[in-house]
């Protein structure tokens, strides 16, 4: 043990104001008593031999531990080991203090020297060995306990230590005999039973771990330490009553421990009583209102649940209380950002530049914005960078996934997303974010999954709730949806996104009543609801253009400047050859919404089916020249030349696009196409390209007709015909795709099933541009 005693501190006097010439007296003074000063030292240092020397620095390191100098001894035991390196003693004294000070790689370092300069020193030893154990290195520890039970085989420390070690190792039945070597403590330890405890819990004999933990709580009742491991035990086994009677003892014997209330509140999230949480994590931060960590999990635990308003609350006055704390301040930000203040965020973020600049939370903040802004680009270069920087923290990777997934690249967003999931895999804003991209890619029993995970942790999130409604939807489970949705309706009635899935469900199961009860009630809240008038038309006008017509009239007539109808007019109005009428529309959208690329695109598309390729063109290029990126404005001028027959500048519109974005699967699909129909270009390319649009679009006909159309000109007969019958499952009345299918079978020697087909083709009365090349087939297989 260190031992220790005080000695006074000597002091400077307080400062006097002196003459110029009282001063130059005084520093003359103080020189004369420094050389003074050091010829005495060099007159006693002369006379004195290193292995004094070196004694009396470790005597007075002794005096200072037993006054409590703690610093001075340091600088004293530091001295005398500059003198004698393998002075043993002095190292075992200085890592003492270390270890007293919490500095252990300090103490570390000082005590190995001190064990090994000093092997009968078994503490030292001990101390040795314990830190091996704490570090892993589990070989290490077990040498040096060997050479202190060697020296004493009862060595007390040494024993429990060991038991650890086997306990660690899963060696059971040693730690027990290691354990039961100490003898008479084993039954008046507390520590000793509580180890005991865990030893047979580790062996799973649950009856004997309880009563070791019991008896360790009877021996010593004051340790936190000894109630959570019974605890433990209790949860384990399931036995909820009996770990709820622990959790009542804990509360009313340790009242002020912070431990025990973040059990308590852990306890209450597991049985989803999330008010009780909210309690317990209130009475953490009144007992250590200091720490910053408990005012954020509080925080966190508040937005988990949809209570953001709390979150705010709480951070606010932790913004206020703990001096702006950096961490208290980015959070208080991301909470303004997620309830929209965005110009409270950006005040917070500010704060942060000039405070801390560096913080983690100020770039996570700054890729937001630029999220926020569109630059989706942007943002993932730091989020990226806070990935690399910050490899633990699962935030940047979630937001990683929102930029992928907000430029659609659903399989990078769900990498990222991942990622955060494996890292922190309670948030429900993760999970809630995985089930939006499952359902993204048509993955309805994932998306399923990951919406329920959602909600267990937050039960009320609405979010998750609406996309678990539309998993069911999509995997046809309508009346599941059904159930979901009408609970949902009942907790937030007139809620728009409710009513519109429950339409859809309704549709699904073949309840056209509710369904339609539903568009009503949602569209006398939103009028200009584009996709409930969609599905109103689908469901009352489907075959009655001119009711439609009417229909969407009585919407406009509500909300007169909403574009999206004037869209779904125009739509109407072609399909009854109101053509002049529908551009008429499409013009009035681009006055109310300049920004509306869809109005022009649909004008554009009119005028080149009324043969006015010029009037067409220029307004693709139009959208061209205001944006070069411009992927619809590209697609449009590649179809008018292609149109025109010139499938050289068509292929160079769809080379334009895959620079922009190398994977648009419409353009690696129609340039495969030319390629593969063009002679001399590269089937090899074509073949990686229509690759690209398979993989995009899996279950497309027209990729599957273009892949089979590529295979076909390779030479791959038998895959073609195989894409070709692909296609034709969704579009069986294709007379090109059935053509196409003929060919593939007859250069594959299958002649009678190519005459089957063409027969059948040749009945039909439908027009298609290959008619004369299929009669043609047909009359040369026949005749063979």
């Amino acid at each position: 043990m260190i031992t220790s005693e005080h000695t006074p501190h000597s002091g400077l006097c307080a400062s006097t104001k002196l003459s110029t010439k009282n001063k130059r007296t005084s520093r003359k003074v103080q020189i004369s008593r420094i050389l003074s000063l050091v010829l005495c030292v060099f007159l006693f240092t002369a006379c004195s031999s290193p292995e004094e020397n070196k004694q009396e620095y470790f005597e007075n390191a002794l005096q200072y531990i037993k006054q409590d100098e703690r610093e001075a001894a340091i600088l004293e035991l530091r001295s005398a080991i500059q003198l004698d390196a393998k002075f043993g003693e002095a190292r075992y004294q200085l890592g003492l203090l270390y270890l007293e000070k919490g500095e252990s790689k300090k103490a570390f370092d000082e005590l190995v020297r001190a064990a090994d300069l000093l092997p009968d020193n078994l503490d030292a030893n001990l101390k040795v060995a314990y830190f091996y154990l704490l570090s892993g290195e589990k070989e290490e520890s077990r040498r040096r306990l060997d050479h202190i039970l060697a020296s004493d085989p009862n060595y007390h420390e040494a024993l429990v230590l060991l038991a650890n070690l086997e306990l660690s190792e899963g060696n059971f039945d040693k730690a027990l005999v290691e354990l039961e070597k100490t003898g008479e403590k084993l039954d008046t330890s507390d520590d000793l039973q509580n180890l005991k405890g865990r030893i047979y819990a580790a062996q799973k004999q649950w009856d004997a771990a309880e009563a070791a933990f019991q008896t360790a709580i009877s021996l010593d009742s004051s340790k936190f330490a000894h109630y959570k491991t019974l605890l433990h035990l209790y949860e384990t086994r399931a036995e909820k009553e009996k770990a709820k009677t622990v959790l009542e003892k804990i509360t009313n014997k340790f009242p002020e421990n912070v431990e025990g209330h973040l059990i308590q509140a852990g306890y209450a999230r597991s049985i989803g009583d999330f008010e009780k949480v909210g309690e317990e994590l209130e009475k953490v931060v009144s007992i250590d209102p200091k720490d910053p960590r408990h005012r954020l999990q509080l925080a966190g635990f508040y937005q988990q649940i949809g209570k953001n308003d709390k979150a705010e609350e709480a951070l606010a006055v932790a913004h206020s209380e703990l001096d702006k704390n950096p961490d208290i301040t980015a959070e208080l930000a991301f909470v303004y950002f997620d309830g929209e203040k965005f110009d409270e965020a950006r005040d917070l973020l500010k704060q942060l530049e000039e405070v801390r600049p560096g913080h983690r939370g100020t770039s996570l903040l700054q890729a937001r914005f630029l999220l926020k802004e569109n630059k989706a680009w942007d943002s993932i270069a730091i989020f990226q960078r806070l990935n690399k920087d910050y490899p633990e923290w699962s935030d940047p990777y979630f937001y990683l996934g929102m930029a992928h997934f907000a430029l659609g690249e659903v399989d990078l967003a769900q990498q990222a997303v991942t990622t955060a999931i494996q890292k922190n895999g309670k948030n429900p804003n993760y999970h809630a974010l995985m089930a939006q991209l499952f359902l993204a890619k048509g993955a309805f029993e994932d998306a399923r999954s990951e919406a329920l995970v959602a909600l267990k942790s937050n039960p009320k999130d609405m979010r998750s709730a609406l996309i678990l409604g539309r998993a069911l939807i999509g995997a046809k489970q309508y009346a599941q949806a059904v159930t979901i949705l009408t609970d949902m309706k009942k907790q937030v009635p007139g809620n728009t996104a409710i009513l519109g899935n429950l339409a859809l469900a309704s549709l699904g199961a073949k309840d056209t009543g509710n369904a339609e009860e539903y568009l009503t009630e949602l569209l006398e809240i939103d009028p200009g609801h584009v996709q409930a008038v969609a599905l109103y038309l689908g469901l009352k006008h489907k075959n009655d253009l001119s009711g439609g017509e009417a229909f969407v009239r009585q919407q406009l007539s509500k909300v007169p400047d909403d574009p999206s109808l004037y869209l779904v007019l125009g739509r109407l109005l072609e399909k009854q050859k109101k053509n002049e009428e529908a551009l008429a529309l499409y013009d009035k959208v681009q006055h109310l919404s300049p920004e509306n690329t869809e109005a022009i695109i649909s004008a554009a598309k009119l005028l080149r089916v009324l043969r006015k390729n010029e009037e067409s063109m220029a307004m693709y290029s139009a959208m061209i020249d205001k944006d070069p990126n411009s992927i619809a404005g590209h697609m449009g001028v590649a179809a008018i030349f292609e149109a025109e027959g010139d499938a050289v500048k068509a292929m160079e519109q769809y080379e334009n696009i895959l620079k922009i974005k190398s994977d648009y699967a419409p353009a690696a699909n129609n340039l495969a196409w030319l390629l593969a129909s063009t002679p001399g270009e590269d089937l090899g390319r074509a073949f990686m390209l229509a690759m690209t649009a398979k993989q995009a679009m899996p279950e497309d006909p027209s990729v599957a007709d273009t892949l089979g159309w590529v295979h076909y000109q390779r030479g791959s007969y038998s895959l073609a015909a195989a894409q070709f019958e692909f296609a034709l499952q969704s579009q069986p009345d294709s007379p090109s795709t059935t053509y196409r299918l003929a060919l593939a079978l007859s250069d594959d020697n299958q002649k009678e099933e190519a005459v089957k087909k063409l027969e059948e083709l040749l009945k039909s009365s439908k027009e298609f541009s290959e008619r004369e090349n299929a009669e043609t087939l047909f009359a040369t297989l026949t005749k063979e």
